[in-house]
C-alpha cells in the first residue's frame, strides 16, 4: 500500500539499528522511530482521536516532527502543519478552517498559543515538546509514553487524506491543499529514482518541514532507508559543518539559502570539507543564473538539479545536471508520469515558443482545496490543474517558467514578464537580490520598477542600474525607476511578496493588485 505509515512499519523491521534521524546530535534508529510512532499513534487513539480528525503542528524543525508524521499517518488522522512565523490571527484562521482538534508545539511558542486558544474552542488537546507542560498543555513525551508500542490496527487507504498543506500564497487567505497518502509516497519514491538516491545517502533537512518541498525530500530519504540530519532552522555555516560532520550526500534548498552559502566569506567556506555532497536540489523560487553558476563553482563535481512544483502538484518539472549549464532559466522536462499543457486565455494550446498558462496532469496532484469549491473550479481543467504560472517550451521540449500570471505587467499593451528582467539584473556584480514590479504610469498604464538589495559595501545609484541595461534589454523592459532596500519581503518558501512591494504604488489607483 502507498501509505506513509506503511513504510515506517516496514523500515522499522527492515533497517532496525540503522540511523534514521539525527537531530542535535541525538540519534533515532529506524526501529526506535517506528516504536515511537506507534506509541504516539496509540496515545491519540486512547484519547479518542479517530480517522479523519485533524492535528496541527506549530514548531521549528525537530525530530518529533517526523514521529508525528508517522504516528498520525498510521491512524488516519490528518496532519495540518502551520508556518511557525505566522501571527495569532493567521494561526486562528488555519485552526478554525481545518477544524483541528489538537495542536503540538514547542516550549518557545507556549505563550503565543495561549493567546490563540480563546478563539479556537474546538481544540481539546495541546501538547508541548521541550516545554513546561503547564495547563492547558501536556508534555509531549509523557503523552507519547502513555501509548502502546503495538502497531495500530486502523485501516488506511492510499487515497485517504494524509495532510492539509496551507499555501504560503502571496495574496488573500491561504488555501488548504488536500494531499493523499498515495500522492506523497509516490512522489518520494519517484524522486529517489529521479535524483538517484538510496539507502546509502544522508540528507540534510535544511528548509522548514511545514513547507511542502522539504517534507517531500525528507520522506523520500526515509522511504528508501537513508538517514536524515535535521537543522532546526537554516544557518549557512552550520549547514557546511553538518555536511562535513555527517558526510551528507544530498539536500534540498531554496535559492535564497544557496545564496547565503555561496556568499559566505571565502575563509569560512574553505574551513569545511563538502566533498561528500553529491546531489543538490533547488526549488521554491526561480534559481537565478548567477547563483546557479556560483553554486556549481563552489560545489565542484556535485550534481545540481532545479525543479518546478508546488504544494498542489508536488514535483512537476526537473532539469538535470547534464542540461543545467546549457539551459539558462530553465526548469527542464516533465517529472516521470507528468503530462503538461500550455494554454492561452481561452484554454487553447499555444504554439511552440509562445507563452501560455501551465496545466499539469499527474498522479501526485492534490485532491482539491478543502472547503473552497471556487478555487477548485478555477484551477482544474478536466484532469489538468494550474497554479497560475506562465511558461513556454523550446524546440527540445524543455520548459521555462516565465512568471506568475498575476505578476505579469502590461505596458503600452505589451506583456512584460518581470522574471526575465530580474534574471538579467542578477548578473550585475553589485546586486544581491532584486524584484521587478509594475507601477502606475499615466501614459503607458504600467512602467517597470526594480527594487534592489545591493551587496554589502556596494554603493549603487538608479542610473547605475538603468545604464547597466542599455543594449542588453529591450527599451520597454528597462526599469524606469529603481528603489534600494536592505531586504525584500519573502514568505517562508522564499517567494518574494510582490503584493507588499506593489501596494504603496497602487493605493487609490482603483486597480486590484
Amino acid at each position: 500500500m502507498l501509505t506513509v505509515g506503511s513504510f515506517f512499519k516496514q523500515n522499522g523491521s527492515k533497517y532496525k539499528e540503522k540511523t534514521a534521524v539525527i537531530f542535535h546530535n541525538q540519534i533515532l534508529t529506524y526501529e526506535e522511530l517506528n516504536i515511537r510512532t506507534n506509541q504516539l499513534a496509540n496515545a491519540f487513539t486512547k484519547k479518542g482521536f479517530q480517522k479523519g480528525d485533524k492535528v496541527a503542528v506549530f514548531m521549528k524543525n525537530h525530530s518529533a516532527y517526523i514521529e508525528i508524521i508517522g504516528a498520525l499517518a498510521k491512524i488516519g488522522v490528518i496532519l495540518v502543519p502551520i508556518n511557525y512565523r505566522l501571527l495569532s490571527k493567521d494561526i486562528e484562521y488555519i485552526l478554525n478552517h481545518s477544524e483541528c482538534r489538537a495542536m503540538i508545539t514547542t516550549g518557545e511558542y507556549e505563550d503565543l498559543i495561549r493567546n490563540v486558544i480563546a478563539s479556537t474552542p474546538q481544540l481539546d488537546t495541546l501538547l508541548v515538546v521541550d516545554g513546561q507542560g503547564q495547563y492547558p498543555f501536556h508534555q509531549y513525551e509523557a503523552f507519547l509514553q502513555s501509548g502502546s508500542t503495538k502497531e495500530p490496527s486502523v485501516t488506511i487507504n492510499e487515497t485517504d487524506p494524509f495532510y492539509y498543506g496551507y499555501t504560503s500564497g502571496t495574496t488573500g487567505k491561504p488555501k488548504a491543499v488536500v494531499i493523499s497518502h498515495r500522492s506523497r509516497v509516490l512522489t518520494g519514491m519517484v524522486a529517489a529514482y529521479e535524483y538517484k538516491l538510496d539507502e546509502s545517502d544522508i540528507h540534510i533537512v535544511a528548509g522548514p518541514i511545514y513547507h511542502a518541498a522539504p517534507w517531500i525530500f525528507l520522506l523520500m530519504q526515509l522511504i528508501v532507508g537513508g538517514t536524515v540530519v535535521i537543522q532546526e532552522t537554516f544557518d549557512a555555516e552550520q549547514f557546511l559543518q553538518l555536511t562535513e560532520k555527517y558526510k551528507a550526500s544530498n539536500t534540498f534548498m531554496a535559492p535564497t539559502m544557496f545564496n547565503f552559502i555561496v556568499n559566505l566569506p571565502a575563509a569560512t567556506k574553505e574551513k569545511y570539507d563538502h566533498q561528500s555532497m553529491r546531489v543538490l536540489i533547488s526549488a521554491g523560487a526561480p534559481l537565478p543564473t548567477q547563483t546557479k553558476n556560483e553554486i556549481l563553482n563552489y560545489f565542484k563535481g556535485t550534481d545540481l538539479h532545479e525543479f518546478y512544483g508546488s504544494t498542489e502538484t508536488a514535483i512537476t518539472l526537473n532539469i538535470k545536471p547534464k542540461d543545467i549549464r546549457n539551459k539558462d532559466a530553465c526548469v527542464g522536462q516533465p517529472f516521470p508520469m507528468v503530462e503538461c499543457l500550455l494554454l492561452d486565455e481561452q484554454r487553447n494550446p499555444v504554439a511552440a515558443g509562445e507563452v501560455g498558462e501551465l496545466y499539469i496532469k499527474a498522479p501526485y496532484l492534490l485532491d482539491g482545496y478543502y472547503k473552497n469549491e471556487l478555487a477548485n473550479r478555477e484551477s482544474f481543467y478536466g484532469e489538468f490543474f494550474s497554479v497560475g504560472d506562465m511558461a513556454r517550451q523550446d524546440k527540445d521540449g524543455f520548459y521555462y517558467i516565465v512568471d506568475r500570471k498575476k505578476d505579469m505587467l502590461i505596458s503600452g499593451g505589451v506583456n512584460i514578464y518581470p522574471r526575465e528582467i530580474e534574471e538579467f539584473l542578477y548578473t550585475h556584480t553589485g546586486i544581491l537580490d532584486v524584484a521587478v514590479i509594475g507601477v502606475p504610469d499615466p501614459i503607458w498604464g504600467e512602467s517597470v520598477k526594480a527594487i534592489v538589495v545591493p551587496k554589502e559595501g556596494v554603493s549603487l545609484t538608479e542610473d547605475d542600474v538603468v545604464t547597466y541595461c542599455d543594449g542588453k534589454l529591450a527599451s520597454y523592459k528597462k526599469p524606469k525607476s529603481v528603489d534600494f532596500v536592505s531586504a525584500l519581503p519573502r514568505n517562508p518558501s522564499g517567494k518574494i511578496l510582490k503584493t507588499e512591494l506593489r501596494a504603496p504604488h497602487w493605493q487609490g489607483q482603483g486597480k486590484r493588485i
